[in-house]
């Protein structure tokens, strides 16, 4: 379906991997090409991007702390926060392979998912149905995905690793395969549009 819509992404066409287009606010789970979960996310905002990448999911961390970087900590005053329900990263987050320290989580601020603009996140990707990916992830039912966060902080490897794009599509299938625009919310379509003209002038 993103193929045949232009859209080139790095889609196995077996096994299972995550597409988290940030434009929508969306992430999509895929089971040998096929979508079988698909997520309302949250994003960074226009001053912390979440940033286009390739990465992979290799662990469940339940019951995460939380540690803001030195800037956060200096800019916004924000402290480590113990694990519980009120912690930013919620119950569990996604442990993920990258330089940019982006990663996929719950969240305490359940509300949030309910805005139609979601680029609210100072870079990582809140995920609406974290529970419902981490039993896909591990191959587990929500009932057991329940009993592992009731066990405290731990982590759980994944099976096998999760192939992960993150990507930047103002234009994006929805959930019927209906071609829909979305607002460049880091304001960057203008200049990707003006690197493709140059490159077409040479």
């Amino acid at each position: 379906m993103l193929r045949a819509q232009g859209i080139e992404a790095n889609i196995p066409s077996s096994g299972k991997v995550i597409l988290v287009n940030i434009p929508s606010f969306e992430l999509i789970a895929l089971q040998d090409g096929t979508p079988v979960l698909r997520s309302r996310v949250v994003v960074g905002r226009p001053v912390s991007t979440t940033p286009e990448l390739q990465s992979s999911i290799y662990a469940v961390r339940f019951n995460p702390a939380w540690t803001p970087t030195p800037l956060m900590i200096r800019n916004e005053g924000l402290h480590y926060m113990p694990p519980g329900p009120q912690n930013p990263l919620g119950r569990l987050m996604f442990a993920m392979d990258n330089d940019e320290f982006v990663y996929l989580h719950d969240t305490n601020e359940k509300e949030l998912f309910k805005r139609s603009q979601r680029a609210l996140s100072h870079g990582c990707i809140r995920v609406e149905q974290a529970r419902a990916l981490a039993a896909w992830s591990l191959d587990v039912s929500l009932a057991e995905v329940d009993a592992l966060i009731s066990r405290g902080t731990h982590s759980v490897p994944l099976p096998a690793e999760i192939p992960v794009s993150l990507v930047y599509f103002t234009r994006f299938p929805d959930e019927h395969g209906e071609l829909v625009s979305y607002p460049d919310i880091y304001g960057i379509r203008p200049a990707l549009e003006r690197n493709m003209l140059s490159q077409a002038a040479r």
